[in-house]
């Protein structure tokens, strides 16, 4: 697995997104002649550590919910509208594993074809030899996240709001919320790293960032008070992303940052408002909450109302038959 041949060209994960990406990038790094095992970029390493941090979410969101209902006395995370809301989630993060199983190798093709036909321009991975391993993780964590601010306001555009809509689709926001992710979301933000990121060529961060990452996501989703005061626009607090969930017309497209609120700040798409009171979800704009299966085949849905309404003669300002609904992407 850490074997490279410019013959076979780019060599792929037997599965996942996030491991691709870095196993694109170590394996252009390897064939520009980097020293990959000093690098600490070993395949088998990086994919025993990215399994660990792809499961280790799931039983810490469980802790993360029983610590708010114990610890901090938040009586609705174990209500009847939040079990509806976590079982939605797990369903849908259940289809989208059977999804990535079942199309892995197309999914792989996908990305190879994506990364050959970009002929994407990259620095020397030596330049990172000698510089300590802290530092590359914070330039990876910085990198990724300027990408994902920049996905994640692509998805809030009235195109590609349908591949997003399911992750604000949740009414009870919480721990597991970041698990409720469309397929069609992670194939763009893998898309957007491998175009945006391989010319770093420090897949020795990205394990890191990842872990980061998850636990980072959990915390942000949690109905917490924390507003992380003077380090506000340097780490992503849970009332900063809250009001990125609230369903209400203000805050849609806001607060778009995963970590760095600083991105939020420069573009101008910064809220602070003070504590979120406001409903969650995307039921204002026609996004269902607990039926996970409507949820699945929302983008495509929605894609087609969207293509009708474009190609169809506008409406008399007088005509009833539109929606008239506003969603965070108008």
């Amino acid at each position: 697995m850490g074997q490279f041949s410019k013959a076979r060209g780019p060599m792929y994960p037997k599965h996942t997104l996030l491991p691709l990406f870095w196993r694109i990038m170590d394996t252009s790094a390897a064939l520009k002649g980097g020293n990959t095992h000093n690098r600490l970029t070993d395949m088998d390493w990086l994919e025993n550590f990215y399994t660990f941090v792809r499961l280790m979410p799931v039983p810490l969101a469980l802790v993360a919910v029983l610590t708010m209902y114990f610890v901090f006395k938040k009586k609705d995370e174990l209500s009847r509208h939040a079990a509806q809301n976590t079982a939605a989630t797990l369903v849908i993060y259940g289809l989208n594993l059977f999804v990535a199983l079942s199309y892995v190798k197309e999914i792989n093709h996908f990305f190879q074809t994506v990364y050959a036909s970009l002929h994407i321009p990259t620095v020397n991975p030596q330049i990172w030899d000698n510089v300590p391993l802290w530092i590359i993780c914070i330039v990876g964590i910085v990198a990724v996240d300027f990408a994902d601010y920049w996905n994640h306001r692509l998805m809030h555009t009235k195109w590609g709001w349908p591949t997003h809509a399911a992750h604000h689709s949740d009414t009870h926001v919480n721990a597991f919320t970041g698990f409720r992710v469309h397929f069609l979301e992670a194939i763009v933000m893998t898309t957007s790293y491998i175009v945006m990121l391989t010319w770093l060529q420090i897949p020795q961060a990205l394990p890191f960032a990842a872990a980061f990452a998850a636990l980072h996501n959990m915390y942000v989703h949690m109905n917490l008070p924390y507003t992380h005061g003077p380090f506000k626009y340097l780490l992503a607090s849970p009332v900063f992303h809250r009001w990125h969930h609230a369903d209400v017309p203000e805050a849609y497209g806001k607060n778009l940052a995963n970590k760095m609120p600083i991105w939020d700040k420069l573009f101008g798409t910064y809220i602070d408002p003070g504590q979120c009171h406001e409903a969650m979800g995307a039921l204002n704009t026609g996004v269902e909450d607990k039926n996970p299966i409507l949820i699945y085949v929302y983008p495509f849905r929605e894609w087609a109302r969207l293509v009708q309404k474009t190609f169809s003669p506008a409406p008399k300002m007088d005509d009833k038959s539109t929606d008239g609904r506003v969603t965070p992407a108008e």
